[in-house]
């Protein structure tokens, strides 16, 4: 089940996110917000929710910024037979700062696309 939960504007990304405790290949960041992640990944796998995990983001070319880690913790998960959606809240780390640019920068690419009526 996909609960929307965030009290912040979420921004539609397909950046690359990887959590090695969790799965050996990359899952795809599906949207972000000032406080939290959506990523799906492409296999099915159980996932504890009361344990937090160190997400690598591999942010798309066109935002311009180098890949960070940050620390996350499953808010919700939607588990299907061939792949899982999780939804984390980003936590307090070193990352931070370079997840809040990446979602300005995100938002401000957002902003400048034009809209179609």
């Amino acid at each position: 089940m996909n609960i929307d939960n965030r009290q912040t504007q979420r921004i539609p990304d397909f950046a690359r996110a990887r959590i090695i405790e969790l799965c050996q290949f990359p899952g795809f960041l599906e949207d972000v917000s000032k406080t939290g992640c959506k990523v799906r990944f492409p296999h099915s796998f159980e996932v504890d929710t009361d344990k937090e995990y160190t997400l690598t983001v591999l942010p798309a070319f066109r935002s311009g910024i180098r890949e960070f880690d940050l620390i996350v913790q499953p808010q919700w998960v939607n588990k299907e037979a061939d792949c899982v959606e999780i939804g984390f809240r980003v936590l307090c780390c070193p990352g931070i700062c370079q997840f809040k640019r990446y979602v300005e920068i995100l938002a401000e690419l957002e902003e400048a696309i034009p809209q179609e009526a």
